[in-house]
């Protein structure tokens, strides 16, 4: 946590010191969720996957005519639903609809270099990204054997091995032509999001969006 706030206020000094020429961005977009299980006792990996979508803002402050610092807040909901059925000898005994829910807030810091290329501009770019999730829910509706079953599940409750904070390496590229802005890249997960015992969790997820530059 001491790297990460040591990160944040790093970028805030240099934005204060830099005289930079800040342009805000709108954006909005597609990132499905992807959190990965890996088991030290040698059983195979278990992914949940989940889609997603997001809106929010971002700064771009410019420090020289090709670099940049990019601050940005967005909120992201993913969501799935599964439905599963059992049956024996053609008999269906028993069945489940869930539908998985998680809202996220992301705060990427992220730096760029801009090539011009006639009237469209390309930017790579580069850098962490904080995620802090404020809810993470599965509602079940079923039955077994003809009984109703409706548990609601919070994995983030006090009983919960999940953690709510992440952080990502993300990666990326915008193209960029007058104020509209097309971008896309990878959010590779940093940090172990829960606690259980011989198990790592990761998360990650590839995204592309679109923005409008005011």
């Amino acid at each position: 946590m001491k790297k990460i706030l040591s990160v944040v206020a790093v970028a805030t000094s240099l934005l204060i010191a830099g005289k930079a020429q800040a342009q805000l961005g709108i954006n909005l977009g597609f990132a499905p969720q992807t959190y990965t299980t890996s088991y030290d006792n040698g059983g195979d990996d278990t992914k949940e996957e989940m889609n997603g979508l997001f809106v929010g803002v971002n700064y771009n402050y410019s420090f020289t005519h090709n670099m940049g610092v990019s601050i940005g807040l967005q909120g992201r909901y993913n969501f799935k639903n599964t439905e599963d059925n059992v049956s024996f000898g053609g008999i269906n005994i028993a069945n489940a609809k869930t539908k998985t829910s998680q809202v996220v807030f992301d705060v990427p810091i992220l730096v760029n270099y801009t090539f011009n290329a006639g009237t469209l501009n390309i930017s790579p770019f580069i850098g962490p990204t904080l995620h802090y999730a404020v809810s993470y829910k599965t509602d079940v509706e079923g039955n077994v054997l003809g009984l109703g079953v409706n548990p609601n599940i919070d994995w983030y409750d006090d009983n919960s091995n999940f953690s709510q904070f992440d952080l990502s390496l993300t990666l990326g590229v915008a193209a960029q032509y007058g104020n509209y802005r097309l971008f896309g890249g990878y959010n590779m997960g940093m940090m172990n999001t829960t606690d259980a015992s011989n198990q790592t969790r990761k998360g990650s997820n590839w995204f592309i969006g679109l923005g409008y530059v005011l």
